[in-house]
C-alpha cells in the first residue's frame, strides 16, 4: 500500500511539473518551434576578374532631374542610389564602360518635386586586352587603396534640402 501510495505521489509530481513551451503573454500566445534539416553545402571562391580602364574623352557634365517618388519608392529614398542611377544613365548615354572620378552636386527643386544631379567625370572605357584573374599584387593593391579610401567622401554635394 505504501508503495502504491508513494507511485501516486510521483506520477503527481511528475503530471503537474511537466510542461509545454507554451505560456500566456498578456493574451497572446507564445510557442516556439524548430525544424532542422541536415543540409550539404558546398563553398565556391571564384577568384576576380581585374581589368584597365582607358579614357575615352574629355570630362563630360551629365545633367538630369529625377522625381521625388521616383528617389523615395524606386531608389529606397538612398542618396547612394541616386548616384548609382545618375552614373549608369550617364554611362548608357555617353557609350561608355564606366565614369572616372566622378562628382556629385544634388540638389532638391524649389518646389520639391525633384532632385536634380549634375555630375562630372571622365568616361571610360574596358581595355578588352588587359583582363586577368586576381594576383596577390592586386590584392595588395586593393587592400591598401581600401585603407585609403575607407572614411572618404563620395563627392556629393547636396544643398537646398528642405525637409
Amino acid at each position: 500500500m505504501k508503495r502504491f501510495i508513494s507511485l501516486l505521489a510521483l506520477v503527481c509530481v511528475m503530471v503537474v511539473t511537466a510542461s509545454a513551451q507554451k505560456k500566456v503573454v498578456t493574451n497572446e500566445t507564445f510557442s516556439d518551434t524548430q525544424a532542422r534539416m541536415v543540409e550539404v553545402t558546398a563553398k565556391s571562391y571564384v577568384r576576380p576578374l581585374i581589368v584597365d580602364l582607358t579614357v575615352s574623352g574629355p570630362r563630360l557634365k551629365f545633367q538630369k532631374a529625377y522625381s521625388r517618388d521616383e528617389v523615395i519608392a524606386g531608389m529606397g529614398g538612398s542618396l547612394d542610389n541616386l548616384r548609382s542611377r545618375a552614373i549608369y544613365d550617364a554611362t548608357d548615354a555617353n557609350n561608355c564602360d564606366a565614369i572616372v572620378a566622378a562628382t556629385f552636386k544634388i540638389e532638391l527643386t524649389e518646389n520639391g518635386e525633384a532632385y536634380v544631379v549634375e555630375m562630372k567625370g571622365f568616361p571610360a572605357n574596358f581595355d578588352q586586352n588587359s583582363w586577368h584573374p586576381m594576383t596577390e599584387k592586386d590584392h595588395e593593391w586593393l587592400k591598401i587603396d581600401n585603407m585609403i579610401y575607407r572614411d572618404s567622401n563620395t563627392g556629393a554635394v547636396i544643398s537646398n534640402v528642405k525637409k
